[in-house]
């Protein structure tokens, strides 16, 4: 459980990768992936843009708990 959480925070969508929620997994990549094109136009990230992307990483993190706290490996409730 501990290492989804990290690797969704390092990576959006990495830990749902890893409990096997390929589909939540690129919804939270791809996702995170606009968001930073969008905070980046300037061609570089701000503390604020970097504030937004932590907390996307958060929300990640978050969501993979839930996943992994409502539902077993195997996809069952």
């Amino acid at each position: 459980m501990v290492i989804a959480i990290i690797l969704s925070l390092i990576i959006p969508g990495l830990g749902h990768v890893y409990i096997g929620r390929l589909g939540r997994a690129l919804i939270w990549f791809l996702g995170g992936l606009a968001i930073g094109i969008i905070l980046d136009q300037q061609g570089s990230l701000t503390p604020g843009s970097l504030i937004v992307l932590t907390v996307l990483g958060v929300a990640a993190a978050v969501d993979c708990l839930v996943m992994l706290k409502f539902f077993h490996q195997d996809g069952r409730r």
